[in-house]
C-alpha cells in the first residue's frame, strides 16, 4: 500500500513540475520539453514497478542534472528542490522498515569518516570564509552528501543486489539526459554545428566540460549494468552518452575513460591485453582495406577533435590550465596556506583577485579539484583528502574486475583522473560527486574478504540451502543428479 501511495505521489509531483515549468517557460519551449521528459521518467518508473525510494532517487538525479543545465528556468526550478530531494532520500532510507544493518570493515569506515571530516571542515570554514553565507550553504549541502553515502552504506546497500538495482536507476536517468541533450542540440542547431563546424557540443548542460564529466561516468556505469544483467538492451544507454562525450571534444573525459578501461583490461591479465590489441589491429586493418579510415578521420568534428590534442591553443596543450594552477598555488600559499579562503569561495575569490594586476585577469577557474581544495581549505584539508584517496586507491587496486565490478572499477578510476583537470570532486550542486562517492563506497563495502580483514565473523550459512538466493555475480548452477542406490 505504501509503495502505491509513493508512486502516486511521484506521478503527481512530476506532473505538477511539468505544468509549472511549462507555464513559466512560455518563451523557452525546450524547458517544457525537459519537464515532459521528467514526467515520462516518472511514468517509466511506474511501469518498471520500481519501489518508491528508487523512484525518488531517479527524481533526485534528474534535479541535479537540471541544476547543471544551461537553461535558466530549469536551474531556478531545481536549485533548492535538489537538496530537499537528497534530504528526503536520507530520511526515507532511515525510516525503511525491516532494514538490515551492514557491518562495515575498517576501509569503509575510513572512507565514511574522511568524508564526514571533509564535510565538517568545509562547513566550519564559513567562520573564516571570504563569502560566509555561500560557504555555509554549500557546506550543509556537502554534509547531506556525506550523510547520504553513510546511510546507504550502513542500511540500504548491505544487500549488493539492491545497490546494483539503485545504480541502474542512476544510469537510466543520466543516459536519458544524454539523449535529451542530443534532442536539444538537434532542435537549436548546436548538434549540426558540432558535426559540421568547430563548435564543441554542450547539449542540455551549461558547458561542454560538464557534459563530458557526466557522460564519462555514465559510460562505465552502463557497462556495469549490462554485465550485471547480461541484457544487451542495457547497452543502448551507452550510445547517446558516448556520442555526447565525443561531441563535447573534452580531452580530459576521453583520456580518463580510455585510461580507466585500460586499467580494467590490465587487471584482467596479459592475455586479455593481447587479445584486445589484436582485435583493434584487425579492425584498423579492415577499415584500411575498405577505405573507411579517410571517411572516419575526414569529418570536421574529427579534425577538430584531433586538433584539441595537437594544437597548443593559449600557449600550451592545457589551454592555459598550467597558468591557472600556478596562479592558484601563488594565491593560496602567499595569503592563507593553513586554512584557505573558505569552501566554495572560488568564484568570489577570483572575481576579487582579477582586480589585482599582479595576479592577472582572466583566471576564473582552477580546473583541478585537488588544488581547489588547497585554495579553499588549505593544509587542513590534506589529511581527509589523503584518507579519501587511499580508500579510492584500494578500490582501484583490490576490487575484482569481473561482471558488474569491471564497470564500477572503470568508473572509479575514470572519475579520479577527471579531477586532475576539472573541479567537481566536492561540487555538491552537480551530479558527479554523488555518483562517484556512492559507487566508491558501494564497491568498497562489498570487497571480497573485507569482513575477514576486519576480524568480523562471516554470517552463518542458512539452515536450508535450497532457500538461499544465488550470489549476484555467480553464474546459474545446474542441479547435480543425486545417485540412487540400486537394490540387488
Amino acid at each position: 500500500m505504501g509503495n502505491r501511495v509513493g508512486q502516486l505521489c511521484l506521478i503527481v509531483g512530476a506532473f505538477v513540475v511539468a505544468v509549472i515549468t511549462t507555464v513559466a517557460s512560455v518563451n523557452a519551449p525546450l524547458v517544457a520539453v525537459g519537464a515532459v521528459a521528467l514526467l515520462l521518467l516518472a511514468l517509466f518508473a511506474l511501469v518498471q514497478q520500481m519501489d518508491s525510494w528508487r523512484w525518488l532517487l531517479g527524481l533526485t538525479v534528474a534535479l541535479l542534472v537540471c541544476a547543471s543545465s544551461k537553461l535558466p528556468a530549469l536551474v531556478e526550478a531545481s536549485f533548492y528542490p535538489r537538496y530537499a530531494a537528497v534530504a528526503a532520500l536520507i530520511v526515507w532510507a532511515l525510516r525503511t522498515p525491516g532494514r538490515t544493518v551492514a557491518r562495515l570493515d575498517r576501509w569503509t569506515r575510513l572512507l565514511i569518516g574522511a568524508l564526514w571530516a571533509m564535510a565538517g571542515l568545509a562547513t566550519l570554514s564559513f567562520t573564516w570564509s571570504v563569502v560566509p553565507l555561500e560557504t555555509l550553504q554549500r557546506g550543509v549541502a556537502l554534509l547531506l552528501l556525506a550523510a547520504l553515502v553513510h546511510v546507504l552504506i550502513r542500511f540500504r546497500w548491505s544487500d549488493r543486489a539492491v545497490m546494483l538495482a539503485d545504480l541502474r536507476v542512476v544510469y537510466l536517468v543520466l543516459s536519458g539526459s544524454a539523449l535529451i541533450s542530443l534532442s536539444f542540440g538537434l532542435t537549436d542547431g548546436t548538434l549540426l554545428a558540432a558535426l559540421s563546424q568547430t563548435d564543441r557540443f554542450e547539449g542540455l548542460y551549461n558547458n561542454p566540460n560538464m557534459l563530458s564529466i557526466v557522460c564519462a561516468l555514465t559510460t562505465p556505469l552502463g557497462w556495469a549494468v549490462y554485465r550485471q544483467s547480461q541484457r544487451r538492451v542495457e547497452l543502448l544507454g551507452m550510445v547517446p552518452a558516448t556520442a555526447c562525450l565525443l561531441l563535447s571534444q573534452s580531452r580530459t573525459g576521453l583520456i580518463a575513460v580510455l585510461v580507466g578501461a585500460l586499467w580494467v583490461v590490465l587487471r584482467h591479465g596479459l592475455g586479455r591485453v593481447v587479445r584486445l590489441a589484436a582485435g583493434l589491429a584487425a579492425g584498423l586493418l579492415m577499415a584500411y582495406l575498405f577505405n573507411l579510415l579517410p571517411i572516419i578521420f575526414a569529418g570536421p568534428w574529427m579534425r577538430q577533435l584531433v586538433l584539441r590534442f595537437t594544437d597548443p591553443t593559449g600557449g600550451d596543450l592545457s589551454n592555459g590550465r598550467t597558468e591557472m594552477w600556478q596562479a592558484t598555488v601563488d594565491l593560496w600559499w602567499q595569503n592563507r596556506p593553513a586554512l584557505g579562503f573558505g569552501y566554495a569561495s572560488r568564484n568570489h575569490l577570483f572575481a576579487l583577485a582579477s582586480l589585482d594586476e599582479s595576479f592577472g585577469a582572466g583566471v576564473s577557474v582552477v580546473h583541478n579539484s585537488y588544488l581547489q581544495l588547497l585554495l579553499e581549505l588549505g593544509l587542513a584539508a590534506v589529511a581527509p583528502l589523503a584518507l579519501l584517496l587511499l580508500a579510492v586507491g584500494r578500490v582501484a587496486l583490490r576490487a575484482p574486475v569481473r561482471r558488474a565490478d569491471s564497470g564500477l572499477v572503470w568508473l572509479v578510476v575514470t572519475g579520479l583522473l577527471i579531477q586532475v583537470t576539472e573541479s567537481a570532486i566536492f561540487g555538491t550542486g552537480q551530479t558527479y560527486p554523488y555518483v562517484f562517492w556512492l559507487v566508491t563506497a558501494g564497491v568498497l563495502l562489498h570487497l571480497p574478504g573485507a569482513r575477514a580483514d576486519d576480524g568480523v565473523e562471516p554470517s552463518p550459512a542458512p539452515a536450508h540451502p535450497h532457500q538461499a538466493h544465488p550470489p549476484v555475480d555467480a553464474a546459474p548452477r545446474r542441479p547435480m543428479p543425486v545417485p540412487v542406490p540400486v537394490l540387488r
